[in-house]
C-alpha cells in the first residue's frame, strides 16, 4: 500500500487550524476549537472524506432514502455461496432517524422497525414478541443500517470522540463514543487511510454488544453517487489467507422518496 503523502495532511491540518482556508462543508460547526494535535489530525482526515462524499450539506439534504444492503457469503474457494438482501427505508422525522428493514428468509418476510424511541418486528405481518431474536435486534439493526449508510457524516455527531496517529502505511483514525451515544457506546472503530485519496481503505471495529466482544476488519472499495452524495458500495471481510469470506453491498439507492407514515406504524396483530 502507498503511504499518504505528508504534505497532503499538512495542508489539511493547516486548513482546519486556520479555519478560513477550509470549505464550509469540510467540518461541521459543532467541532470544538480547543482540540489536541491528534484530534486535529483525525478531523482533517475525516473532513477530507466528508467533503469528498458531498459535504455535510449533502447529508442534511437527505430527508428519506431507500436502499438495499445485501450480505454475500463466499465458500472456501471464493465463489459466492449465498446472498441475503435487506431492503431499508429510512427517514428523518423531527430530527429523529427512523428505519424499517424488510428481510426475506425461508420462513417468510421479516420486518424490523426502529423509530428512535420504539421498536417492533413482524414475520409475515404477524407481530413478534420480546425474546424472539428478530424482535430483540430491531433497535440494533435499525441503528446499524443507518450508521454504515451515513458515513462519514455520522462521525461528526455529538459525543463522538475522534483521534488519529500516523502508521507505517498511512494514518489510523480512532473512533469511540460517549456513554449516551447509541445502543453500544463501548464500541470502537479504527479507520485506515493508506493512499492519497480521501477515502478509508480498511475499517477495523470492536463491538461490545450482546454480552461479548466481537472483532472484525473490513476492506472498503467502490463508491456510488447520487448528485453530490457519495456512499461506499462494498465492504469485504477476508480470512488469514486472503480469501474473501463475506461482504456487504449497498445498491438500489433512492434519495428523498415519499415514505408513508404507515410504513413505520406499529403492527396491530
Amino acid at each position: 500500500m502507498k503511504t499518504r503523502p505528508f504534505a497532503f495532511v499538512v495542508v489539511l491540518v493547516a486548513a482546519l487550524a486556520g479555519g478560513a482556508c477550509q470549505s464550509a462543508d469540510s467540518t461541521p460547526s459543532n467541532v470544538a476549537a480547543n482540540r489536541t494535535a491528534d484530534q486535529v489530525l483525525a478531523d482533517s482526515l475525516l473532513g477530507a472524506w466528508l467533503a469528498a462524499a458531498g459535504g455535510m450539506a449533502a447529508w442534511n439534504d437527505i430527508t428519506s432514502a431507500r436502499y438495499t444492503i445485501t450480505t454475500v457469503w463466499f465458500d472456501s474457494t471464493g465463489v459466492i455461496e449465498r446472498m441475503r438482501p435487506r431492503r431499508v427505508e429510512y427517514r428523518k422525522l423531527n430530527g429523529v432517524e427512523q428505519a424499517r428493514i424488510e428481510r426475506p428468509e425461508a420462513e417468510g418476510l421479516y420486518v424490523q422497525t426502529f423509530t428512535g424511541t420504539e421498536m417492533w418486528a413482524t414475520l409475515n405481518d404477524h407481530a413478534l414478541e420480546p425474546g424472539i431474536r428478530a424482535y430483540d435486534e430491531s433497535e440494533y439493526v435499525g441503528r446499524d443500517v443507518v450508521y454504515w449508510f451515513g458515513l462519514p457524516f455520522k462521525l461528526f455527531d455529538p459525543s463522538v470522540n475522534r483521534s488519529a496517529v500516523a502508521t507505517d502505511e498511512g494514518y489510523e483514525v480512532r473512533i469511540t463514543f460517549g456513554p449516551e451515544v447509541g445502543l453500544q457506546p463501548g464500541d470502537r472503530y479504527f479507520y485506515y487511510f493508506n493512499n492519497a485519496d480521501p477515502y478509508p481503505e480498511q475499517v477495523h471495529y470492536i463491538s461490545e454488544g450482546r454480552g461479548e466482544e466481537s472483532r472484525a476488519r473490513t476492506h472498503w472499495f467502490g463508491y456510488g453517487s447520487i448528485g453530490d452524495f457519495k456512499y461506499n458500495v462494498t465492504r469485504r471481510w477476508y480470512n488469514a489467507e486472503g480469501a474473501p469470506l463475506r461482504e456487504l453491498r449497498v445498491d438500489d439507492v433512492e434519495l428523498n422518496p415519499v415514505l408513508s407514515d404507515s410504513l413505520f406504524a406499529a403492527p396491530t396483530s
